[in-house]
């Protein structure tokens, strides 16, 4: 009996999917299975129900997998402890689809005072295999529901505009605001989803002039009078003086971003570069 084994039954126990397994430890799901029956073989039992195309956690795998969050969650507590007291070498694997500016300079601060340490950064909306990063950072949702969920940055968010657009000072509806032009992040971005659905309720689609995943490039473009467009409340660092926030009484989004991490992996390394996020309170 392998310890792998039994992180592959562990962790197929919860899904009853084989397959996600095996999307998790990036193998293939035949090596997932024929480990699976390994383990039922040595142990003398099926721990699963199988039809022709699902499994089933059996009563033996019930009692296995109860036994096992507790072998595993002192077996994972030791390692963290003991790879706390020394170097962890480990490259910590990120996905970041939220405040990438923010994030992009965070790192390099970390990294400034710990170079050892590797950063595996990956800025993208459409990876849909997210086993292999050991943080997320994204805005708050029930997409992640194998990581720990930690709040991080939450901020008002505002409609902006060139200084002295026609409509500044202005009491304004967003309907007032459906024939103005637009200025969007990418089409799968945070901000892009928060300004469509807004415009939609509001009864109309924006006429997006321009798609920009650069948010220094985007702000330029607000600032520019090419368009109005979505922004975090006084985070405009770059073009604070050329941009103006539009007073629209029924735009009253919020964006909450929050970091999501492994408990199994939350030391050494990680934990360090998670406590200072929580530290610099972004």
């Amino acid at each position: 009996m392998e310890i792998l084994q039994l992180r592959y039954f562990f962790e197929s126990a919860k899904t009853e999917k084989f397959s996600e397994t095996a999307k998790k430890f990036m193998v293939p799901t035949t090596a997932v299975s024929a480990a699976v029956k390994r383990l039922e073989s040595e142990i003398g039992c099926k721990l699963f129900d199988r039809t022709s195309n699902r499994i089933s956690l059996n009563a033996n795998g019930k009692r296995l997998q109860k036994s096992l969050y507790t072998v595993f969650a002192e077996l994972d507590g030791v390692v963290a402890e003991l790879s706390a007291n020394t170097g962890d070498n480990r490259e910590i694997k990120m996905l970041v689809r939220g405040m990438r500016r923010d994030i992009t300079e965070l790192i390099t601060q970390f990294n400034a005072k710990h170079p050892h340490v590797v950063f595996k950064t990956v800025f993208d909306f459409r990876d849909a295999d997210l086993s292999g990063y050991d943080i997320i950072i994204d805005e708050k949702s029930n997409r992640y529901p194998e990581y720990k969920e930690l709040p991080l940055f939450s901020t008002s968010l505002r409609i902006k505009c060139a200084a002295g657009h026609p409509l500044c000072g202005r009491k304004l509806t967003l309907r007032q605001l459906s024939n103005q032009k637009y200025i969007s992040m990418g089409e799968d971005s945070n901000m892009h989803k928060i300004l469509t659905q807004a415009c939609n309720r509001a009864g109309f689609s924006p006429d997006i002039a321009v798609v920009c995943n650069d948010i220094e490039c985007y702000e330029k473009l607000i600032a520019s009078g090419m368009g109005i467009g979505v922004g975090r409340e006084g985070s405009d660092r770059y073009t604070n003086s050329f941009m103006e926030c539009l007073d629209v009484e029924d735009f009253q989004e919020r964006y909450n971003v929050c970091l999501y991490y492994k408990e199994a992996t939350y030391y050494g390394n990680i934990r360090s570069f998670i406590d200072f996020l929580k530290m610099k309170q972004i």
